[in-house]
């Protein structure tokens, strides 16, 4: 599928592992999911955590951080795929035997402060084991015969265009724990994003050489920067 990324190791899994420890004290107050769901409330069956509460507020810092630091695989992947300007607090969610959430579209518009972010990926950040739980898989693009499932270890995550119908599959056993948030891409066409991370992705293999003599080198990551530079004005937002 287009405009879907797969990022193993998002998070480190001593940090995944951290964020869930502190969401399965028996104090976190957790809510009825519906609340955050519109009009597609009666699809959704799952739990959140409280929006307001200051656990949410010091764990999705947490996870911002990491992110924000581009010496981390996480990071860098992140920005290779995306190149976020913002992105939204993150949820958490929690869903047990019989919940899931049938096929919707994520909101274009998510409130960030006291206004509104554009939103233009969406990204599930898998917060449970595989072996927690039976069901539960992300489906992407959902409303197609052949969509893809991801159902990714501890820690992972799926980065993918918030124009994709998806739902998350019933849970039949066990316990799937995620977070979500919702990104401000500098590129606001999907093409020209694309386009961007593969650019992104060429510059760091030729920099990773060490077979290419230096003055050719030189020349290519120059070449590859120039035409990264002409979509940034031409596209980037």
């Amino acid at each position: 599928m287009p405009f879907v990324y797969p990022i193993p190791d998002l998070l480190p899994v001593e940090l995944a592992r951290e964020i869930r420890a502190a969401l399965d004290r028996p104090d976190t107050d957790w809510v009825d999911g519906r609340g955050s769901a519109g009009r597609d409330a009666a699809k959704k069956r799952n739990r959140e955590l409280k929006p307001d509460s200051e656990l949410r507020r010091s764990l999705s810092a947490m996870i911002g951080r990491h992110l924000s630091d581009l010496t981390q695989p996480g990071g860098r992947a992140l920005y290779t795929n995306a190149e976020p300007v913002r992105w939204s607090d993150f949820l958490f969610s929690r869903t047990t035997e019989g919940g899931g959430y049938g096929d919707h579209m994520d909101n274009h518009i998510m409130p960030v402060g006291g206004g509104g972010m554009r939103s233009d990926m969406s990204m599930t950040v898998f917060l449970s084991d595989p072996s927690e739980y039976e069901g539960g898989e992300l489906v992407i693009d959902s409303d197609m015969g052949f969509a893809p499932r991801f159902k990714l270890p501890i820690g992972s995550a799926v980065l993918y265009s918030t124009l994709a119908v998806h739902r998350v599959a019933p849970v039949t056993a066990g316990e799937r724990v995620v977070a979500l948030t919702w990104i401000e891409s500098r590129w606001r066409d999907p093409l020209s994003r694309q386009l961007n991370a593969d650019l992104l992705e060429c510059l760091g293999l030729v920099a990773q050489q060490s077979g290419i003599e230096a003055p050719v080198k030189d020349r290519l990551i120059v070449k590859l920067e120039k035409v990264r530079g002409i979509l940034q004005k031409r596209d980037g937002s």
